[in-house]
């Protein structure tokens, strides 16, 4: 279907894609009646604006002005283009093309070299042809700039831009997107922008002292054409200072004489003209410090552009190569600009004592000086004139899924992250910020002050092979985040989460809750589930067996998906009551609306899981409803019950850390190294157990003593609890023994 027709006395562009309707449906739901003024076009040229009529539902064009009165903007209007769609973009040429040689055919401009490559010209006649090809907008969002170059017939070669605006169905890219990149930005300053992209966004310019070189060299792009335009101007028309200058010459030569040179003249007489005599006169000179000011731009500039092309040599395979001549160019006229004979002249720029009104004023010196200034600027997120790239959206929403669990477990564990603390720790050094892609890790520890246990989370942990403590022996896995808990006696426990950028798009994808519908619903990918388990079934412990933990290692998987939640609806579906039934599954994750920022997230499921994970003390209520990984079997934690009546539980002091009870060894053997706890048990009810830390066998009295070390008393939360029938001084399972329904 087409979606959307540009057409000027030149030429027609056609934009058409298989179907937009799903996306477009997804879309309303995101921002409801905003949906229809979303977003906004331009054109270089004058021309005719028609889209395909989505608010209506109406499979035709609408023209959005009159074609007698051609447009070049288009404001307020609703996206045709979404990125989880592929375009197919035509430019049919009607006549007047310069076709003579292949150098010359009409060609998409844009610096990704992988975009110019995807389209081809064909020629329908001697002056005549259509320019085709296709882009896929997945995971990038945002302004995207269709320029293409063409020659004429009168030798005129022709740069036109149309610009358009991909939204996304998944979340509001105006709103939740801004929110994404603003906390972002405020833990990791600048990361957020990226070089050689398919979109951008436009922010506005403020103040600051830091400044990384994507944010520099987008701004660079957006002056540097009027600034080394304003610099040969102001060669040609420099600012004069006057000077006066002593010289010394024959009396011929002198055309302005001083009165006591003219004296000295008259007094030598016939000799006068054998000698030398001073003169002084005035001469403009341009060592002025304006121009110092503008030699010292050159030179600053210029080193930054340099320090900056460097770095973009790593990307040879993925920049086109009109951008990289473009940057060479720039790159001799600095140093043609540097080497001048007339900043030979020039002196070196020693700083102002006062404001310049010739740099704030006069023509050239003052779009110099702006174009400093502007240089010197940061990026503030908000709407503005100043074209940057950012990093794709499935990254940015990985991270701020981080930055959100560490301030989720802050909140948790009541810890003030804008306060100075040592219960927090992290090296946001680590986090790499540069034009070359690279991988980025991040490590934040956290003291639980309410119990003691030391939390981990990281961004992106590898688990392999070589890995010391946990690994996998098939190939490397490196869940998105992870969350590890280490409780006082040892114990570890590790849960997976893994943010996807992607939702369920068509029924066919994976099981629907019976009755829902998912042209309402939000539903995370089937197979990204699936991964959660491939996880839990390929790390385990790499420790030897007599020196591992009873425990398992990966207790939880999740995903984090950009879901919207109505209501109470999100109880009944199936990837989150799979939670309780195997803790694997998946939390919708998008950021409060405007008016509950302090929320942080739409949905508190998540915050409610980690009050769960990270505030529960008793290790059994976190392994009880998690099943064991596929082929391995996890250690039973087995606790030595001693059935005794009321009275005798009363006399006992409970503070004692040691206990001796005698056996009959006509009952049969056990293992007592298996032991792990000790409790009483009162009329089938137990108020609390002991940390068994040692346990051993003796002979007293010609009686087989069980004599048993005791730490860590802990209680049940409310009093005494029921507990499963069974024979005293026997060793049964925790679990067993307290799962009493």
């Amino acid at each position: 279907m087409d979606v959307l027709k540009f057409e000027c006395p030149d030429y027609l562009i056609t934009i058409s894609t298989a179907s937009v309707n799903y996306a477009w449906d997804r879309f309303v739901r995101r921002v409801r009646s905003a949906a229809q003024t979303y977003c906004a076009y331009s054109s270089s040229r004058k021309g005719t604006l028609k889209l395909r009529d989505l608010p209506a539902g109406k499979n035709e064009l609408v023209a959005q002005n009159d074609e007698i009165v051609p447009c070049e903007e288009w404001p307020q209007l609703w996206p045709v283009l979404f990125e989880t769609c592929k375009y197919q973009f035509a430019v049919e040429f009607k006549q007047g093309l310069d076709i003579s040689i292949e150098k010359q055919y009409p060609h998409v401009r844009h610096q990704l070299k992988s975009i110019g490559e995807n389209f081809k010209f064909y020629s329908s006649s001697s002056d005549s042809g259509i320019l085709v090809g296709d882009i896929d907008f997945l995971n990038s969002p945002g302004k995207f700039s269709f320029a293409f170059d063409y020659w004429d017939t009168d030798g005129l070669l022709h740069h036109e831009k149309m610009e358009l605006y991909v939204a996304s169905p998944k979340l509001d890219t105006k709103n939740d997107l801004q929110q994404i990149m603003a906390l972002i930005n405020q833990e990791y300053e600048n990361y957020i922008y990226d070089y050689l992209t398919l979109t951008f966004s436009s922010f506005a310019l403020q103040r600051s002292v830091k400044n990384n070189h994507i944010i520099w060299l987008s701004i660079f792009r957006s002056v540097v054409d009027e600034y080394f335009r304003n610099v040969r101007f102001v060669m040609s028309r420099p600012n004069n200072k006057p000077v006066r200058k002593t010289y010394h010459a024959r009396p011929e030569r002198i055309r302005r004489w001083s009165q006591r040179e003219e004296e000295r003249y008259r007094n030598m007489g016939q000799d006068a003209e054998m000698h030398y005599f001073r003169y002084e006169q005035t001469e403009n000179t341009i060592n002025t410090r304006e121009n110092r000011f503008v030699k010292y731009t050159l030179h600053v500039l210029g080193k930054k552009f340099r320090e900056v092309f460097s770095e973009l040599g790593a990307l040879p395979n993925v920049m086109d190569a009109e951008e990289r001549q473009l940057l060479e160019d720039y790159q001799r006229q600095f140093k043609r600009l540097e080497t001048s004979p007339f900043f030979q002249k020039v002196g070196e720029f020693e700083g102002f004592r006062q404001e310049s009104a010739i740099l704030q004023q006069r023509m050239g010196y003052s779009k110099i000086y702006k174009a400093w200034l502007m240089l010197k600027n940061s990026l503030e997120l908000i709407d503005g004139k100043t074209d940057i790239g950012m990093k794709q959206i499935w990254e940015l929403y990985e991270i701020w899924c981080f930055l959100v669990m560490k301030r989720l477990i802050a909140k948790v564990l009541g810890l003030d992250l804008q306060k100075p603390n040592n219960y927090v720790r992290e090296d946001k050094s680590k986090m790499l910020n540069t034009i070359v892609k690279s991988e980025m890790t991040h490590v934040i520890e956290f003291d639980n002050v309410k119990n003691g246990d030391k939390v981990c989370l990281e961004y992106q942990h590898t688990y392999n092979r070589r890995t010391k403590e946990f690994s996998t022996t098939t190939t490397e896995q490196r869940p998105d985040i992870v969350v590890t808990i280490k409780k006082k006696d040892g114990f570890v426990l590790t849960y997976l989460y893994d943010a996807k950028y992607r939702v369920q798009d068509d029924a066919r994808d994976g099981e629907l809750d019976e009755g829902v519908s998912i042209d309402v619903a939000d539903y995370p990918l089937p197979d990204a589930i699936n991964q959660m388990h491939r996880y839990r079934d390929a790390i385990y412990y790499s420790m030897k067996t007599e020196v591992r933990p009873s425990a398992k290692e990966i207790i939880g998987g999740y995903i984090l998906f950009p879901g919207r939640v109505v209501g109470d609806e999100i109880y009944g579906r199936y990837f989150y009551q799979s939670i309780r039934k195997v803790n694997i599954g998946a939390f919708p994750l998008l950021p409060a609306a405007k008016e509950n920022e302090d929320d942080i997230i739409q949905c508190d499921l998540l915050e409610r899981h980690l009050r769960e994970i990270l505030l529960e003390d008793s290790v059994y209520e976190h392994v009880k409803d998690s099943i064991p990984q596929k082929g391995l079997v996890y250690d039973t934690e087995n606790v030595f019950v001693l059935i005794v009546d009321r009275d005798a539980y009363d006399d006992y002091e409970h503070n004692r850390l040691s206990m001796e009870i005698p056996l009959d060894i006509n009952k049969g053997m056990f293992k007592i190294d298996s032991i792990d706890y000790f409790m009483f048990i009162v009329e089938n009810a137990s108020e609390g157990y002991y940390r068994v830390t040692n346990s051993r066998l003796r002979i007293k009295d010609d009686k087989l003593i069980l004599a048993l070390s005791l730490t860590d008393y802990q209680s049940f939360e409310f009093g005494f609890k029921d507990v499963a029938e069974c024979d005293t001084k026997t060793i049964v399972s925790l679990r067993d023994l307290l799962n009493v329904r």
